[in-house]
């Protein structure tokens, strides 16, 4: 994970470096690491009206021979648009972001200095969407279980986890008891010098039918949120 982290942050110096500028590096020391890194660059060739170069940013553990993590991206002589705007957010499936001419940045709150056009539409600081869902802004009512609206925070605020109200009672009286809703419970009669009485206790565990954890969660997969930086 650290070695393609390291990775990913020379990759995006690779991205914006024009094209002449290009150079190859042999095996450097990354600072306050454990890691080297190394750019390698393919010959160049033609391709229509435009030359390309495939650069390879591989990256070590020091002393080891074979990287721990490699990227590869095609630099052109031609700027190229992938035709995605930038603030676009993708679910992406790795942790090594795409290659495709653009920069992306993982939505982990970082900061967006150097790419104006990105801060212009998010801020300072990228979204952080590390371990939330995310939702579709503003509300709608919903009748499949009840009429119930359901409601987005403001754009881009972090909404807490919740849960709809579960209620229940019970009443208990001389040789009487009876419950509702979301309790239930056991009859416990004796026989005290002839007097009958009752005695009842009452539950609420879901952990007794259903999973339960420290949060609301659907099932669910992991992926990184990604967006267009540049």
């Amino acid at each position: 994970m650290q070695a393609y982290q390291y990775a990913e942050s020379k990759a995006d110096i690779v991205k914006v470096t024009k094209y002449n500028s290009l150079t190859a590096q042999n095996k450097k020391d990354i600072a306050d690491s454990n890691y080297q890194d190394e750019v390698l660059l393919s010959s160049e060739s033609s391709v229509d009206d435009h030359k390309e170069r495939t650069v390879t940013v591989n990256v070590y553990l020091k002393s080891e021979t074979l990287p721990r993590a490699s990227l590869k991206l095609i630099r052109s002589s031609v700027e190229k648009s992938t035709g995605v705007p930038i603030g676009t957010i993708l679910a992406w499936p790795s942790h090594t972001l795409p290659a495709d001419g653009g920069i992306w940045l993982l939505c982990n709150g970082q900061s967006t200095a150097g790419y104006p056009q990105l801060s212009a539409i998010v801020g300072s600081n990228v979204p952080d969407y590390r371990g939330v869902f995310l939702r579709g802004y503003g509300s709608q009512t919903s009748t499949h279980y009840g009429t119930v609206t359901h409601s987005s925070a403001a754009l881009g605020e972090l909404q807490g986890d919740a849960i709809r109200n579960i209620t229940g009672s019970w009443d208990n009286g001389i040789n009487t008891w009876s419950s509702d809703g979301a309790f239930y419970g056991i009859k416990n009669w004796s026989n005290e010098n002839s007097d009958y009485r009752l005695g009842w206790r009452g539950y609420l565990d879901a952990s007794r039918v259903v999973p339960t954890a420290n949060e609301n969660r659907p099932i669910n997969k992991s992926v990184n949120w990604i967006i267009k930086a540049a």
